[in-house]
């Protein structure tokens, strides 16, 4: 289940109804009366129902103490010492985009005499997508919750007003410009088109909800240091969350990276004389080494899971700018 639903009550017949998102009429299924519906200056505002008790999001916490290059007798040493449900409100939007994105690509092949040839391929995408944009509505602090990562879940206003709640600050407009960017990065990264000549696409909003989605909060104090977790409060998984480094991991980490890393680059060298390609890729191979050492070496001291602000670099992030440098040193020696 993608959508969210909202019960109502019909106002000719007092029956029960439900309401899809995204639906401008429905029926009465009890007296037949057609029924416009109409949200805040289009905006649907729904609340998603706290399925997760202070125990489970306890649990769920300790469970992700244990699992990772975490501190390991944070289990043992970490005293949780507060722990407390709040709403955090979303702006959701879906976009359509609809168009054509023209353009080519670039291939090589090398005949048989080593001569390089190229060879301009068109290409012609259709695009015709929902893209799906989430983007939290408040500032919370330093909750590490930038986005909504779960979209299904039972709809309830009955615990809403009974539990803290962060009010949007954020407004409608803002939310509408950063779906519209971000459906057009998507639509146009998904095209895969690498030169483009010719793009002509529109740009068709179609849903704008406001969702306020229950967190627990789990804060936890680990040798006179303070930390925090947070749990979704519909499925009981972990959001987000803070903790400690083991320092054993950190120095078996420099100490057998730095032993691989230099490895690899004497290797390279020694082979400098059979092709500079080795040569090259023994010293690239070698750098990146240490440098994904040097990285988990200064970020171990901590463990980050989530959007937090100030974020070590990911490693996905690290290697492509790996691959980067890897590819501007074949170009030197080109």
């Amino acid at each position: 289940m993608t959508g969210i639903s909202v019960g109502l009550n019909c106002p000719a017949c007092g029956g029960s109804i439900t309401v899809v998102e995204g639906e401008d009429t429905i029926a009465c299924p009890y007296c037949s009366s057609t029924l416009f519906i109409e949200g805040d200056e289009g905006v649907t505002t729904v609340a998603f129902r706290n399925r997760t008790t202070k125990q489970k999001a306890v649990d769920a916490s300790r469970r992700w103490w244990s699992s990772g290059w975490k501190a390991r007798d944070l289990r043992r040493v970490g005293k949780v010492t507060e722990v407390y449900p709040i709403y955090l409100p979303f702006w959701r939007a879906t976009t359509r985009i609809a168009g054509w994105i023209c353009g080519y690509e670039i291939r090589r092949h090398t005949d048989s005499k080593g001569r390089v040839h190229q060879q301009k391929i068109p290409k012609e995408v259709m695009i015709l997508n929902d893209y799906q944009f989430s983007e939290i509505a408040a500032d919370p602090g330093d909750l590490g919750i930038r986005s909504l990562r779960n979209f299904s879940g039972e709809t309830s206003f009955a615990d809403f007003d009974m539990i803290p709640t962060f009010e949007a600050t954020t407004s409608r407009d803002d939310a509408i410009s950063h779906a519209r960017n971000k459906a057009l990065s998507s639509a146009r990264s998904s095209a895969r088109v690498p030169r483009v000549t010719m793009e002509r696409l529109h740009i068709l909003p179609r849903r704008l909800s406001m969702v306020y989605y229950p967190v627990w909060i789990v804060r936890y104090d680990y040798r006179d240091r303070k930390y925090l977790t947070t749990v979704d409060g519909v499925t009981g998984q972990i959001i987000s969350g803070r903790a400690p480094g083991d320092p054993l991991f950190q120095s078996l980490a420099i100490t057998a990276g730095s032993s691989v890393g230099g490895l690899l680059a004497a290797v390279g060298i020694i082979l400098s004389d059979v092709a500079v390609e080795m040569m090259i890729a023994g010293i690239g191979a070698g750098v990146g080494v240490l440098y994904l050492t040097y990285r988990f070496f200064r970020h171990g001291s901590e463990i980050i899971d989530g959007d937090f602000r100030h974020k070590p670099a990911s490693m996905s992030e690290t290697v492509n700018e790996l691959r980067d440098v890897a590819r501007s040193l074949q170009g030197a020696y080109r």
